[in-house]
């Protein structure tokens, strides 16, 4: 691809970013919550407090859109070297029926040892869901083989505890560690 094609596909990406961080303050989204960790304990988004996140809202038994985000969001950690101490991926199951502290441990793990999976009540997570407005639907009538539709947006929450930006699903990770270390950089 020719560079000045390449250049202005790049100011598209960076100006797309931008309009999601001015909707994300606009429309208010976003905000602390509590719940449960992959190890059993109780985790406030408040503890991430001074680091930028990378908030992503999924299922482990997702085919596809799960597993293609969380392996971006790892790679973005890999990708910053040593400022990835500075960020931290945070994965929230809208499926708490099937993933249980346990089960989101081995599937965050596998991506990376650094990611932080989250579960709680349904109740809780309506209520997380809500503050980021994150759809989502069981599908099927079976208990144990069914699917989830959701959102598949990545939230990017800067080290203040503030939503900065919505990154649509499909992005290219370049992109992503672009807004990262914008971030990471606007704060140094």
């Amino acid at each position: 691809m020719p560079l000045i094609k390449r250049l202005t596909v790049l100011s598209l990406l960076f100006l797309l970013v931008l309009s999601g961080l001015s909707y994300a303050k606009a429309e208010k989204l976003g905000g602390d919550f509590a719940l449960t960790d992959q190890h059993g304990n109780r985790f406030n988004l408040q503890q991430l407090r001074g680091k930028v996140v990378l908030l992503f809202f999924g299922y482990t038994f997702c085919p596809d859109v799960c597993p293609a985000e969380l392996s971006h969001v790892s790679m973005v950690l890999n990708r910053l070297g040593e400022d990835a101490d500075k960020v931290s991926g945070v994965f929230v199951s809208i499926d708490p029926e099937r993933d249980s502290p346990e089960v989101l441990k081995s599937y965050v793990g596998y991506f990376n040892e650094e990611l932080i999976g989250l579960t709680g009540s349904l109740d809780e997570i309506d209520k997380v869901a809500r503050q980021y407005r994150i759809k989502y639907q069981k599908q099927g009538d079976s208990t144990d083989r069914y699917t989830m539709d959701h959102s598949a947006s990545l939230y990017v929450i800067n080290q203040q505890g503030e939503l900065t930006t919505v990154v649509p699903y499909g992005l290219p990770v370049e992109h992503v560690l672009r807004v990262v270390r914008y971030l990471l950089d606007e704060n140094s």
